[in-house]
């Protein structure tokens, strides 16, 4: 749906709501800015290139009786250093934002295309790598949590992401996640998150693949001097090429996260020992012609868990922090990768704005102690 018509779709409903009280106009912009230069020469799972984009998401809305929310925007991106030719375009990604919200201090749904920020599992590397977070940075689809106001860091949610539509051109594909915590006063937790990813066919390519990944875990978040969150669990990925042969693979291994923070300045090391949590990349699915399976899209996560090593550790060291009420974000560090074969390093400097502001466009509430049409209450 081109912006116009979504502007003017949200210029209806403002109007039509106009007796609702408690109306208020939203008004932002979302902008990110990214540098990501990677240095894997050394590394066998994983390809060396720089990443430098910049996003730039202006949008509008109506809120009403401080529950509801329906946002419409554009999405520009930007990546530097990119020409296509014969021409260069102005921008290298333009895509709709549009969602309903619904939001209390323990429900959330939304529906629409929607922000992945507003996802609030921890999803390891595993599940999606720095370039998926970024780059994929919208849902499509529903998102619906509950959380618990009575103990903080209890949650649960769950969330689609319709990815793709068949046809001649795409796959059919859709995301299912989900993720939930319990959390104890002294900081001891225990939680899981879930990805179940149907990868299916488009019109010239009918091979389907389901593609599970599942991270059971328990963690223990601390305060000694420095804050810590240290996490342990496993990762498994029931997978199967349906169109290939039809096999479930069953790969597995366990991670340990450590994360020690404070000022802003951050350590966090995850450490991955088992098998290869993405087989099918690179899977030949004909010996005989030497055909390959077409896994590109299939796998969100970091190639790194393609490891025929038994091992990933990856180390992140730089600072991460907030500022003015939240609407700056600054995170710059050094990431050191091993898997196996060799050791690659990783700069990332990523600056994150977000502004929004609301406006009382509904009728004017009725002064403390009166009632419309009507004098004082004595």
């Amino acid at each position: 749906m081109p912006l116009k018509k979504l502007l003017s779709l949200l210029f209806a409903v403002l109007m039509a709501g106009g007796g609702l009280r408690a109306q208020e106009l939203l008004v932002g912009v979302d902008f990110d800015n990214r540098f990501d230069n990677r240095e894997y020469a050394g590394n066998e799972f994983n390809v060396p290139q720089t990443l430098f984009s910049a996003r730039l998401t202006p949008l509008v809305g109506v809120e009403w009786m401080e529950k509801n929310r329906l946002v419409v925007g554009v999405e520009m991106l930007r990546n530097f250093g990119q020409y296509n030719a014969p021409r260069d375009p102005f921008m290298s990604d333009v895509k709709p934002l549009m969602y309903y919200r619904f939001k209390t201090p323990n429900v959330q749904a939304d529906a629409g295309i929607f922000d992945r920020g507003e996802l609030m599992g921890d999803y390891s590397a595993a599940f999606f790598s720095d370039s998926t977070r970024f780059y994929h940075n919208r849902l499509s689809g529903f998102l619906g949590r509950y959380v618990s106001t009575e103990r903080p860091g209890t949650y649960i949610e769950l969330a689609i992401d319709w990815e793709g539509m068949f046809s001649a051109e795409s796959r059919e594909m859709f995301r299912i996640l989900s993720a939930g915590r319990y959390s104890t006063r002294s900081g001891f937790y225990v939680g899981y998150a879930l990805s179940l990813f149907h990868f299916a066919g488009s019109e010239l390519n009918r091979n389907v693949t389901d593609n599970l990944l599942l991270n059971p875990h328990l963690g223990w978040k601390f305060n000694a001097f420095f804050d810590f969150d240290i996490r342990g669990g496993l990762l498994a990925a029931p997978q199967r090429g349906r169109s290939v042969d039809n096999h479930w693979r069953l790969p597995c291994g366990g991670q340990l996260d450590i994360a020690i923070s404070r000022w802003g300045v951050k350590l966090e090391n995850n450490l991955y020992l088992g098998q290869n949590l993405q087989p099918l990349r690179g899977y030949i699915a004909n010996a005989e012609t030497g055909a390959t399976y077409a896994a590109e899209g299939l796998y969100a996560g970091e190639s790194f868990y393609a490891t025929t090593k038994h091992v990933y550790n990856r180390t992140w060291l730089g600072y991460d922090r907030r500022f003015f009420h939240d609407t700056l974000h600054v995170e710059a560090g050094m990431v050191f990768h091993y898997d196996g074969t060799g050791m690659g390093t990783q700069q990332v400097v990523q600056l994150s704005v977000n502004l929004q502001r609301l406006f009382d466009i509904g009728p004017r509430r009725p002064a403390p102690g009166h009632r419309h049409g009507h004098g004082p209450r004595h």
